[in-house]
């Protein structure tokens, strides 16, 4: 058997290197089914499936409060420090219980070298347990260094000591500036070790005091370590009926009648991770599953033709005593050496395709560094490669071991016209072509819908012409609240005399981006029944300007003015929705709203702006000066310049004056704001143009198979075409008979792919915005955009057998 293999083989790669254009068609049609079927596999493995880099991974669980609907947020809330200790404390089913704080900070690095920007995450010496990583040099922060006031030590990330450092051993030990504090490096964490975001620098402890009363402010967020044997709904169980005795940590009843479900949220820390990124990346690798169904479709009826075109080879072959097995064999292993061929040229395309999406992958999908080719792709590639091989030559290796090949030299000639059940099982095929390429086009169709209502939202503000950049003054040089706004101040003024800028402000938090407080308010006149939790607001300091600057609408009173943080004049300006809600038939002016202890007049109302995202509503502001009745002087703002120009041409500009107030000062996140709300629409972007390319690289394969088809029962057809033609019949109906045949082809696949649509788009109907899964104008567009395709790629064939020449078709036969 394996004599005959390797005489199969060889008989198979002499004949394919006789036939170049089929072969190089094949092999490219199968390298990018396979290659783009690789790559996906790999961004999915890695993202999705792969384990976590901890130990026992699937016992690390995130663990917080449900809140409930009307309290805001994302449907949990992090932990007070009453509340985290009361977990500690009192939990039965986690062996380890930590907490982080949600995000980094960013902290300036100076003394060493150019200052820069880091971004810091505090956690407690319980979260690095939970996680069962320990530095790669150094240790772990000590008890003493954990509590409240305790030395301060910091970890640093692998990547900035080999960059900043030059992986210098002795880095640890060495005394650093932080912030504008000494800290002592005790520790640099290995290489891929990136809790809790990709982005992390250096890493310090949480020094929280268990002895604190604050209950109020929810800041920690949960992680543990599940015992041996415990199970995700024991756990939950468990932290219920923590949340349940939050009353014996300083909880009143109205936290759970306005905030608190009384449910908790226990999930493993890769679904946390992973979070929204697994329905699209699942969603796409069906797609490439799809376009490999077509592929191995397209390719089978190539190999389909090419078995017509050798029937009377086989034939001479069974004449000389081969049997129906070693035909077989034969087409199959003919089958087989092409796949293997797109196979090895797909690993190298999808090695390429990985690069380019990991290039092209907004920041938010997560575990971007851990994607690659590596065994189990190879793997994956080596099945996928050996299944296409089997599916696309099984048709035309059964077809090759039938009667009629042993018939033809008695039937046969090879000029005869050839019966519609010839032609059945292409026909069959290229219909499923078309039907799985249009479920792709109408896929692609709605994501682009999806992506232009998205785009058209008005985000409350005009990012054009606008370049950001965020700067964190430390504490240690600017103490008070005071010198943080004259700092500002004097940025501003500087910001706003480059050539080329119009105006300049700052916000605490930017808009699209996230983050930010979310506080109680009480507003005066509408104080909350007894036991009822007063509303909650996004609070933003902003500098005077920056609603001129950012181009967002005054439509009551006016913006802040340099006396309402210099006088703390106690000032606020409300967005239009607390207006609404509030005061929607009166004036809003003068109306008194405190929040965090801190009263405050309106002096105006702005126009909403959407916060986090533009598929969700524009969330309700409070926006307060710099300096307020009580405090302020946030230290970390985002910096805003309108500019006449193109906006990062002024960016080194905006270095040179920065280094001129303080050369200690980094500046980071230098972009445009245009770029901001691309970020924004970053993983809908991507989930769009991965469907897209899809969708099209689908829609040509089915064209090409619709010419095929057409091509072949042309060329078959040629004496009855030339005997209708010597009867009398125009070429216009012979061209109409193609074209029938053709569009006919077309119209089946399109109305089986209408349903696999329809299927399709309740799947991905959760990452629509604005748009109906049965979307009208996609369905009618995709089936007009591929029937004329369809149309397209029957003229050639129509036109070549309306030129046939009565003579020479005849002489043919």
């Amino acid at each position: 058997m394996l004599q005959s293999l390797r005489e199969d083989a060889r008989v198979a790669l002499r004949a394919l290197g006789r036939a170049p254009g089929f072969t190089s068609v094949t092999v490219l049609t199968l390298a990018v089914a396979i290659g783009a079927a690789a790559a996906i596999f790999s961004v999915l493995y890695a993202v999705v499936v792969a384990p976590l880099p901890y130990p026992d991974p699937d016992r690390i669980v995130r663990v917080s409060a449900e809140t409930l609907p009307e309290a805001g947020g994302d449907g949990d809330a992090p932990f007070s420090d009453r509340g985290y200790w009361h977990f500690v404390n009192a939990n039965r089913a986690f062996e380890v219980f930590g907490g982080y704080e949600g995000g980094t900070a960013q902290w300036p690095l100076t003394g060493d070298g150019p200052p820069q920007q880091l971004e810091v995450a505090a956690m407690t010496r319980s979260t690095f347990e939970v996680l069962g990583r320990t530095p790669a040099r150094g240790r772990l922060p000590t008890e003493e260094e954990s509590a409240p006031d305790g030395p301060r030590v910091v970890l640093l990330s692998d990547a900035l000591w080999r960059t900043r450092y030059g992986a210098d051993p002795g880095v640890v030990g060495r005394t650093l500036e932080l912030n504008g504090n000494s800290v002592e490096v005790i520790g640099v964490m290995p290489a891929g070790y990136d809790f809790p975001a990709p982005e992390t620098d250096a890493w310090i402890p949480s020094q929280l005091d268990p002895a604190s009363e604050n209950f109020g402010g929810h800041h920690i967020e949960g992680i543990a370590r599940l015992r041996p044997g415990v199970t995700l709904a024991e756990a939950a169980a468990d932290a219920e009926g923590l949340i349940g005795r939050f009353s014996e940590v300083g909880y009143g009843p109205q936290w759970f009648t306005a905030i608190f479900s009384g449910n908790a949220v226990v999930r493993p820390l890769k679904e946390e991770i992973v979070g929204e990124a697994r329905r699209p990346l699942w969603i796409v690798f069906g797609t490439v599953a799809f376009l490999l169904l077509i592929a191995c479709s397209n390719v089978a009826n190539l190999l389909l033709v090419r078995a017509e075109a050798r029937t009377r080879e086989r034939a001479i072959r069974v004449a000389l005593g081969s049997g129906r097995a070693r035909l077989i064999q034969y087409v199959l292993t003919e089958s087989l050496l092409l796949s293997l061929a797109g196979g090895v040229l797909g690993v190298l395309l999808a090695h390429l395709g990985i690069r380019a999406l990991i290039a092209a992958a907004p920041a938010s999908v997560p575990r971007l560094g851990e994607i690659g080719i590596d065994g189990r792709a190879l793997a994956f590639s080596l099945g996928v490669t050996l299944l296409a091989g089997l599916l696309c030559g099984l048709l035309a290796a059964f077809r090759a071991g039938t009667r009629r090949t042993f018939d033809v030299l008695r039937d046969g000639g090879r000029g005869s016209t050839i019966g519609r059940d010839r032609h059945r099982a292409r026909a069959a095929l290229v219909t499923t072509q078309v039907a799985l390429a249009l479920i792709l086009v109408v896929g692609s169709g709605l994501m682009v819908r999806s992506f232009q209502q998205l785009a058209a939202v008005d985000p409350g503000f005009h990012p054009e012409g606008l370049l950001t950049f965020r700067i964190s003054l430390p504490p240690s040089k600017y103490e008070t609240p005071e010198s943080t706004a004259q700092f500002y101040d004097a940025l501003i003024e500087r910001l706003e005399a480059i050539p080329g800028a119009s105006s300049a402000a700052g916000i605490s938090n930017l808009p699209l981006t996230g983050g930010g407080p979310i506080l109680t308010a009480l507003v005066e006149e509408f104080e909350p029944a007894e036991g009822e939790f007063p509303p909650v607001f996004l609070i933003r300091r902003v500098t005077p300007g920056y609603f001129e600057t950012m181009g967002i609408p005054v439509t009551e009173g006016r913006e802040f003015i340099t006396d309402d943080h210099d006088a703390r004049l106690g000032s606020l300006v409300m967005s239009a929705s607390v207006k609404q809600t509030y005061w929607s038939q009166a004036s809003a002016l003068g109306k008194r709203i405190t929040t965090a202890g801190a009263p405050a007049r309106s002096v105006g109302v702005v126009g909403d702006v959407h916060d986090g995202a533009l598929s969700t509503p524009a969330e309700k502001f409070i926006y307060k000066p710099m300096l307020d009745s009580v405090g302020g002087g946030v230290r970390a703002m985002t910096m805003i310049v309108r500019t006449e120009g193109q906006p990062t041409a002024l960016a080194p500009e905006v270095r040179a004056v920065v280094e001129a107030l303080d050369s200690d000062l980094p500046i980071t996140q230098v972009r445009s704001m245009e770029e901001v709300v691309a970020d924004s629409l970053s993983r809908t972007s991507f989930t769009m143009t991965l469907l897209l390319l899809s969708a099209l690289v689908a829609l040509f394969l089915g064209s090409v198979g619709i010419y095929g088809v057409l091509s072949y029962i042309a060329a078959q057809r040629t004496a009855e075409m030339g005997v209708r033609l010597a009867l009398g019949a125009d070429a216009a109906v012979v061209r109409r008979l193609i074209l029938r045949q053709g569009m006919t082809l077309a119209a089946l696949g399109v109305l089986l792919g209408l349903v696999g649509a329809l299927a399709l788009g309740r799947v991905i109907e959760s990452m629509l915005f604005d748009v109906q899964a049965a979307d009208p104008l996609t369905l009618v567009g995709a089936s007009a955009v591929f029937l004329a395709v369809a149309l397209a790629a029957s003229l050639l064939p129509a036109e070549r057998a309306a030129r046939t020449l009565p003579s020479v078709a005849l002489r043919a036969d």
